[in-house]
């Protein structure tokens, strides 16, 4: 068993390079499989494999309107209004389902599995605790899907922030130059970061009425990352972490995104997640942590899943 570490420092910030670098060193870093940490576990009671992570494309929208702030009354009802437009933008991303408009958007997308929706149903999800996590006072989402379904395994259009216009104290009575707004999608196994660009693109045009000028950057994407349950290698991981932990292993998703499917896409090996973080961790917080038992049980993991594909990964 021959193992090769490649440290990624870039993901917080969409891993610009990253997939240039495994280009540039394919053979270098030549496997037959990957195994990412960058993952963790439903709880410390709960020991999880996570099997996926969702991709990720964003993008500001900038409206142009008057070339200068003009006067409500004097043209108010007779020039298109760049923050109306703005507004209208938003309302349109989703219609009375939850669902994202934007056409083709949903096209060749992976559909859970009824495996996998019990599976999801297994985990001893509390939604009310959830909420109070999320420090949110209601779920919302794509009609006819749990929440745990709705953010590890459907694609998303989020709103992340709108503007444009006076915003100071009091009143303005005008007609703004302009409005912008930024938009995140993340994606699910079976979409494309540069088809969902064009999509977009080709969405925002036909909703922006004539006299507004607009301009659209996306920042860089990251794919969409699955191994298939089934996969002789993840059945190694289970394998190896139900020795260390002693207990009935289940399955989860990851809602947020990272560079893995570089990693498969570019070297052509599947890609597997063993992480031991809990969410009580408090990940991105100033006092994230990690517990040491828990560390050591990943260690322990580890031991295990070498020996383990040794004898199974290559014969399978």
């Amino acid at each position: 068993m021959n193992l090769k570490l490649l440290v990624e420092g870039e993901e917080e910030s969409g891993s610009p390079h990253f997939r240039a670098l495994v280009e540039q060193h394919a053979a270098r870093l030549a496997a037959d499989t990957v195994i990412v940490s960058d993952t963790g576990m439903w709880s410390e009671t709960t020991p999880t494999v996570c099997t996926g992570m969702r991709g990720l494309a964003d993008c500001e929208i900038e409206l142009y309107g008057p070339d200068q702030d003009i006067h409500s009354g004097s043209f108010g009802g007779a020039v298109p209004n760049p923050a109306t437009t703005a507004a209208r933008l938003v309302a349109a991303l989703h219609d009375a389902d939850e669902r994202v408009t934007v056409p083709g958007f949903y096209d060749g997308i992976v559909e859970l599995s009824e495996r996998e929706r019990e599976l999801f149903a297994a985990l001893p999800f509390d939604e009310a605790e959830w909420l109070r996590t999320a420090k949110s006072y209601g779920t919302l989402g794509e009609a006819g899907l749990t929440t745990l379904e709705r953010i590890w395994a459907r694609p998303t259009a989020e709103v992340n922030g709108i503007g444009g216009g006076y915003q100071g104290p009091g009143g303005k009575t005008i007609i703004p130059s302009s409005a912008q707004l930024k938009l995140s999608f993340r994606l699910v196994a079976g979409q494309d970061p540069d088809r969902i660009e064009q999509s977009v693109r080709d969405w925002v045009a036909t909703q922006v009425p004539d006299g507004i000028r607009h301009k659209i950057t996306f920042g860089a994407a990251t794919r969409p990352c699955l191994t298939p349950l089934d996969h002789p290698a993840l059945q190694s991981v289970v394998r190896a972490m139900g020795r260390a932990f002693g207990r009935q292993i289940l399955f989860t998703r990851e809602g947020g995104s990272g560079p893995a499917a570089d990693l498969r896409d570019v070297l052509g090996a599947p890609v597997l997640f063993l992480g031991i973080s809990v969410p009580s961790d408090g990940w991105h917080a100033p006092n994230e942590k990690v517990e040491l038992d828990l560390l050591l049980k990943g260690v322990e993991t580890t031991a295990y899943l070498w020996g383990d594909l040794a004898a199974t990964w290559r014969s399978a």
